[in-house]
């Protein structure tokens, strides 16, 4: 389990902190799209779960998207 470092959080350049939300929004717009395209394409691959994989992806980034916001509060 990672630590919070309370010193190392009043570094965070808050500039960056909303790229990296922005960015982190945009994906998570595109990987809603990409779900809805592997679950209408049904089992095209026969290694692994196209969908359950996107939704992995998904999770993680509503972690980081957490993540983001906890750095933005006081």
């Amino acid at each position: 389990m990672v630590k919070c470092d309370d010193a190392r959080m009043s570094e965070v350049d808050s500039g960056e902190l909303e790229r990296l939300g922005s960015a982190l929004r945009l994906a998570e717009s595109a990987l809603e799209e990409a779900l809805e395209a592997a679950e209408n394409l049904g089992n095209f691959d026969r290694r692994f779960d196209v969908p359950r994989a996107v939704g992995g992806a998904q999770r993680l980034i509503e972690n980081a998207l957490e993540a983001v916001d906890a750095a933005r509060k006081p």
